[in-house]
């Protein structure tokens, strides 16, 4: 699968700008985050922990915390907009609408207090 950029560059439109633009946020969240693979997913880390990798599937957007107590906890804040599913270790978003900035910040700094950072 490759970086970051070479997986959102291969997505259709317009999951490829939504993405995009959700990696945007997560960047300027965790600006030192590296491109890596985690779980055979393109991801971004640090300290070689996965932050957060999201990828676009059939039915939804997908953004993986790689942590199901971030997903419990994020849920359970109760705060976290256009959210339309989850599994235990996924959050789903629609797949023709922007993800909102601060969903994705509040999946980022949940995951990031976790891995002590």
């Amino acid at each position: 699968m490759g970086t970051v950029e070479d997986y959102v560059a291969g997505l259709p439109s317009p999951a490829r700008e939504l993405i995009r633009d959700a990696y945007a946020v997560v960047r300027d969240s965790v600006p030192d985050a590296v491109e890596t693979l985690k779980y055979g997913m393109p991801a971004l880390a640090l300290d070689g922990k996965g932050v957060i990798s999201i990828m676009h599937t059939k039915e939804h957007i997908g953004v993986y915390p790689y942590s199901a107590d971030v997903v419990a906890r994020v849920l359970a804040d109760g705060d976290l907009p256009g959210v339309i599913g989850s599994t235990k270790g996924s959050l789903h978003f629609a797949l023709d609408a922007p993800l909102p900035p601060e969903a994705i910040r509040s999946i980022v700094q949940a995951r990031l207090t976790e891995i002590g950072r």
